[in-house]
């Protein structure tokens, strides 16, 4: 029995060694999903006999600079946008062979980096499937991506190839739109789109926060049941709003499953020097009979 500064086990004085540590580094966001995240990883590091750090991309970026001295065996990643100084760190510590797994959104594509998250296909797909239980002939739909999202907005074609694969001639019209890291900016725009576009029949967002702000601009409006929305994430407001028929539905990701795909594929990097773990991490449709 040794001390040492990786534990596999949280509120331990001395444990066993463990031979990997692996860094995730996201953003200092606390939401549901990364706390879902966290979780994933916590259980899958446990499962496996290794340990595991979190550290924040965004309030502490001297620690992503400094990865590559850190002895990290690999690294869980969630870069929001292509920074150019975050871009250059990442090749470095690709470049000292440390592996690398990118989760939702792949900034970078070389050996050593690997990809684990939601498949933007069935992202699509689902939305489509929500617009489906609308009696509208003909959509006019507005989907609005989000820089809080990256993953989705970075490959939106497939968002809208999986969209358009379920509606096909019945979306007459799909426009798009884009909001910021600013979690104001999303009801700026809620207001801006419903006063000059007053013939969209759906508003799709990719965010939570853009969510809950585009419902808060709906009924300031007394717009409910005239504009139907589609939300993202499972906040328990969220549910509430669909519960009530504010909502048609949201679209979930899987945080957990993410996590824990991650540090699973770490693990097999430093064991077989390959990966198996696939991208795929899944998505779940809430809806009104869902509920």
């Amino acid at each position: 029995m040794v001390k040492t500064p990786f534990l596999s086990k949280e509120s331990a004085d001395e444990v066993e060694e463990v031979k990997f540590h692996y860094a995730f580094f996201l953003p200092a966001e606390d939401s549901s999903f990364f706390s879902r995240l966290r979780e994933g990883a916590k259980d899958a590091a446990s499962s496996r006999d290794c340990s595991i750090s979190f550290h924040s991309i965004d309030s502490d970026p001297l620690s992503f600079e400094m990865a590559k001295y850190s002895g990290f065996d690999g690294i869980g990643l969630y870069l929001y946008e292509k920074d150019r100084s975050k871009l250059q760190y990442l090749s470095e510590i690709l470049g000292e062979g440390i592996p690398v797994v990118q989760i939702e959104n792949e900034v970078i594509q070389g050996p050593g980096s690997f990809f684990i998250g939601t498949n933007n296909f069935d992202i699509g797909k689902g939305i489509g499937q929500l617009a489906l239980d609308t009696s509208i002939d003909r959509l006019n739909m507005v989907l609005v991506y989000s820089k809080k999202n990256p993953g989705v907005m970075s490959d939106r074609n497939l968002v809208e190839m999986g969209l358009k694969s379920v509606l096909g001639d019945r979306l007459s019209a799909l426009s798009t739109e884009v909001t910021s890291l600013n979690p104001l900016d999303t009801g700026m725009l809620a207001y801006d789109l419903l006063k000059k576009k007053p013939s969209i029949d759906i508003i799709v967002l990719t965010d939570p926060n853009d969510t809950l702000m585009t419902v808060q601009a709906i009924i300031d409006m007394n717009l409910v049941g005239m504009v139907r929305i589609i939300g993202f994430g499972e906040h328990e407001t969220i549910k509430s709003y669909i519960e009530k028929g504010v909502l048609l539905g949201s679209i979930v990701r899987n945080p957990y499953r993410i996590g824990f795909s991650t540090v699973m594929a770490l693990k097999e990097l430093s064991i077989n020097g390959y990966t198996s773990a696939y991208a795929d991490t899944g998505i779940t449709i809430l809806s009104g009979t869902s509920q």
